[in-house]
């Protein structure tokens, strides 16, 4: 009770200088000048134990800035030109509403849904009717199909010496992605596929500048880069060439040659192995990281009348017995020369042409033994492709051991810096 007594006589005291100080910020206030707006209270704090979200968005990831590199074709703004095939008979499109344009952008021909067109000498046969001034260019609002597959919204075809050339005309970093998507899983790390991304820019631009025939610049298949159209493009692709945009591979000042394999099987090949061709930054290194690739190790059982087949393509006759063996290898162990005997006459030839003419699916890599069993041979080995370059597989494990795209095209292609095409 007592305590009771004190506590009251103690607020009506506190009451009374809250009055005072009260008066007195009232007299203060009324000398500073009003402001011009209400400014908001400080936010609360997070609750314990809840993560804060800010409202307003974070600051954009600043990329680091790279060294530019001028780059003609990216100054021109060209497309890629893609060689889908050659022929010199029909080439049958399809594609709803076809138009077709003569070199000046002047509508020449067109068609409901199909057409077949042929090569007479320099010109082009649209159908059985109208012959056309070569080049055209085709194309359909609902996307073209080349030989019955669907591929892109315009070609470009060619009649050269009886010859027709259905060319893709891609711009640049659609081509980058629709080439990502058949040259890699989809389950590849993201780091992977921006490696891969720029590597295969690389080696069109390269292309692009210095191409090999005046009609186009690169052509679809394993021979350049896997090109199969802008259908079902996944987004893992597309995400790898919107994030690495423009970005290229360097070498003293010019675009470096960013060729790249599936599986080198424990270590990539010199390229003056290879090809013959001594590039500094295409030299052997060794990878660890494509163990999990289904390539890592293959075998192939060729039967007798397969390796007859071989022998007789490569200019051996296989009357009596045949024996293939490998007469040579390069410094990583992988088979140069192969060896051909039958009926007292013997040829060496090259390893890669053996491969070539035996299937690239079948003969995955030149890192390989052939063993005669019975009639026919095993052969095996590990890797698939050429070896040279950057493994894709090997990418993928590096990528999953927390590397960036970046520290992979630094092991794969040494001494090469990345830098942005730029005009």
């Amino acid at each position: 009770m007592g305590e009771t007594a004190r506590s009251s006589g103690s607020a009506v005291c506190a009451i009374a200088l809250l009055l005072v100080f009260a008066a007195v910020a009232a007299l203060l206030g009324g000398c500073a000048a009003a402001p011009s707006r209400r400014e908001a209270p400080p936010p609360p704090p997070p609750a314990a134990g809840r993560e804060h979200v800010p409202t307003a968005p974070p600051p954009a990831v600043s990329r680091p800035v790279l060294p530019q590199l001028r780059v003609p074709a990216i100054a021109a703004g060209r497309p890629v030109r893609v060689l889908l095939g050659e022929a010199r008979m029909d080439i049958a499109l399809g594609g709803e509403s076809l138009r077709a344009w003569n070199a000046a952008g002047a509508p020449v021909a067109a068609a409901a849904g199909k057409v077949s067109l042929s090569a007479i000498g320099e010109k082009i046969r649209w159908g059985t009717e109208k012959l056309l001034d070569s080049p055209i260019d085709v194309a359909s609002p609902s996307g073209l199909r080349v030989g019955g597959k669907q591929l892109v919204s315009r070609i470009r075809v060619t009649a050269r010496k009886g010859n027709l050339y259905a060319v893709a005309v891609v711009p640049l970093e659609d081509y980058v992605a629709a080439v990502c998507g058949r040259e890699a899983p989809r389950s590849f790390h993201s780091e992977a596929l921006s490696a891969l991304a720029v590597s295969v820019r690389t080696y069109a631009l390269l292309a692009m500048e210095k191409p090999r025939e005046p009609t186009h610049d690169v052509v679809a298949g394993v021979e350049d880069q896997v090109f199969d159209g802008m259908d079902e493009v996944a987004q893992p692709f597309r995400d790898a060439a919107a994030s690495t945009r423009g970005e290229v591979l360097s070498y003293g000042g010019a675009l470096a040659r960013a060729v790249f394999h599936s599986t080198c099987g424990g270590r990539t090949e010199h390229a003056k192995d290879a090809w013959g061709s001594d590039i500094a930054y295409l030299r052997s290194v060794a990878c660890d990281d494509c163990l999990d690739s289904p390539a890592r190790k293959w075998d192939y059982r060729m039967t007798e009348k397969e390796g007859k087949r071989i022998a007789q393509a490569l200019g051996v006759r296989a009357w009596s017995e045949l024996k293939l063996g490998i007469s040579d290898r390069s410094s990583t162990g992988r088979a140069s020369r192969i060896r051909i005997s039958s009926g007292g006459v013997s040829r060496e030839i090259s390893a890669a042409v053996f491969r070539r003419t035996a299937g690239y699916s079948r003969v995955k890599s030149l890192k390989m033994e052939i063993v005669p069993v019975g009639s026919g041979w095993v052969v095996s080995g590990e890797g698939y492709g050429h070896g040279v370059g950057m493994c894709q597989w090997g990418a993928d494990g590096m990528a999953k051991r927390g590397k960036t795209y970046r520290e992979i095209l630094a092991r794969y292609y040494p001494g090469t810096h990345l830098a942005g095409g730029v005009p």
